[in-house]
């Protein structure tokens, strides 16, 4: 294994033994790099791929860029999360692997989203690549043949410049904050000035009605509010107030709303609106002692 990508791995390990949350045990999280790992193992142009990503994200908080929190199928990652691509640990929120193995492949498009000046710093990491053949075929799209790959060669990463993340340059270093629950009663009231993906006047409805509990229900709020799902709110909500819902999907109040409870793909990928969510919490953390309700 690439002797940088190891080192990362055994630090992270040895920070996650103390920051992990319960339910989740130590041996969870061992389980599922395992599960990674042996992915990982199985093909060099897989390696080759998490190393590109990982030194993607740490060259662009270098040059004090703010890396997305977690996009598209990228959550579902242990090994990203433990690097640092992501933030979102989906041991902590059972996402499974499979979602993510299904989306690497020959010819696959990589999504990563970061803020302005992101570009710039791309192109200067993947210039000059020993373990891969780079062209920009379109500006912020790259295909990469990875040299020494066997079941992975070819693939495509898009690099998205998302300016919204620019208001989060705090992060880069104090990291991502955590739901806390003076954050939770701004959620609960509606008041959600900035809090980019919840802030619409229906969605203040939504809040206001729902009163969120828990990370779990704004995620489920960020999920619902999209073409197609939107009609599922008055049932999720019934069933939340009156307590009528079985083990099944608890987390959505017994109806299925994302792609890993089903693997129906007209649902919703969990890990996308986990970090979308993140995202609307970071935006709100200044303003957390607010005590009047816009």
């Amino acid at each position: 294994m690439n002797n940088k990508l190891l080192q990362t791995l055994n630090s992270a390990l040895e920070r996650t033994k103390t920051t992990h949350y319960a339910p989740v045990t130590i041996d969870a999280l061992q389980a599922r790099l395992s599960e990674e790992l042996d992915w990982l193992d199985a093909c060099p142009g897989r390696e080759c791929l998490i190393v590109l990503l990982q030194e993607l994200a740490a060259n662009m908080r270098s040059a004090h860029i703010v890396v997305s929190s977690g996009y598209s199928f990228l959550p579902d990652s242990y090994l990203l999360f433990l690097t640092g691509v992501t933030k979102v640990n989906p041991v902590e929120w059972d996402l499974p692997f499979s979602r993510f193995t299904k989306s690497i492949h020959n010819g696959a498009e990589i999504p990563f989203e970061a803020g302005s000046g992101c570009l710039e710093v791309a192109r200067k990491v993947l210039s000059g690549r020993d373990s891969e053949l780079v062209i920009e075929t379109e500006p912020g799209l790259f295909e990469i043949t990875f040299l020494d790959g066997t079941e992975l060669q070819n693939v495509k990463l898009r690099i998205t410049t998302y300016a919204a993340l620019d208001q989060f340059s705090r992060t880069l270093k104090d990291g991502w904050h955590p739901l806390d629950e003076a954050t939770l009663r701004l959620f609960s009231r509606g008041a959600t000035d900035g809090a980019i993906f919840l802030e619409s006047d229906k969605m203040r409805e939504w809040l206001f009605d729902f009163a969120p509990e828990s990370m779990s229900d704004l995620v489920l709020l960020n999920a619902l509010y999209w073409p197609g799902r939107i009609g599922l709110f008055p049932e999720i909500l019934r069933r939340k107030q009156s307590g009528d819902y079985g083990k099944e999907f608890r987390d959505t109040y017994g109806v299925p709303v994302y792609q890993e409870q089903t693997s129906d793909p007209c649902l919703a990928p969990k890990g996308h609106f986990i970090g979308r969510t993140m995202m609307a919490v970071e935006a709100l953390w200044p303003y957390r002692n607010k005590t009047k309700l816009k």
